[in-house]
């Protein structure tokens, strides 16, 4: 066989599979970013003036959207109706109960035993978040507040998202001094 003759034959290159590749590769990106944004709401966050940064979030950590007229939205599902429930807060103690029942029944939330006026009181030791739209009242805010504090429920972390940067009107922080 002629060396020279085949080293000029084409060769055709099935992109097929690599096309394939790429296309799976896509989807998974894309179903692995859409699930661990899956518990967020788009709200506007208030700016905060001083912050710390959230690093390295706790994966266990219960969070709670408060919309703009004050409905809380708890994995996908609305806890709470402000315009259905109005001042009738008792959906969100049941709310904040269910979450403690299901973390100590699971084991996803850690609970320690403190002596808080000369009682042993059981309280969840991990911090839940609360994502309140910029513009909603704060009174729902208080409430949620509030019911973390009951004993029977006693998240004694509570963590608040604030936004560095305003999306309505892009304004950002101010550089901190010794900040880089």
């Amino acid at each position: 066989m002629d060396m020279q003759k085949i080293s000029q034959e084409d060769f055709d290159m099935d992109m097929t599979p690599m096309i394939d590749c790429v296309f799976l590769l896509m989807i998974f990106f894309v179903l692995v970013i859409d699930l661990s944004q899956k518990n967020l709401e788009d709200l506007i966050l208030p700016r905060a003036e001083f912050q710390e940064p959230d690093d390295q979030p706790p994966d266990n950590r219960p969070i709670l959207n408060v919309l703009q007229n004050g409905s809380v939205i708890f994995e996908g599902k609305v806890a709470y109706d402000a315009i259905k429930d109005g001042s009738n807060y008792a959906p969100i103690k049941q709310l904040l109960l269910d979450i403690r029942r299901n973390g100590e029944l699971k084991g996803t939330l850690k609970i320690v035993t403190e002596d808080i006026g000369g009682k042993p009181t059981k309280l969840v030791d991990d911090p839940i978040l609360i994502r309140a739209d910029k513009w909603t009242e704060w009174n729902v805010i208080g409430e949620i507040m509030k019911q973390c504090s009951q004993p029977n429920i006693a998240f004694w972390k509570v963590e608040l998202a604030m936004s560095e940067q305003d999306k309505e009107t892009g304004e950002k922080n101010a550089k901190l001094k010794g900040d880089k």
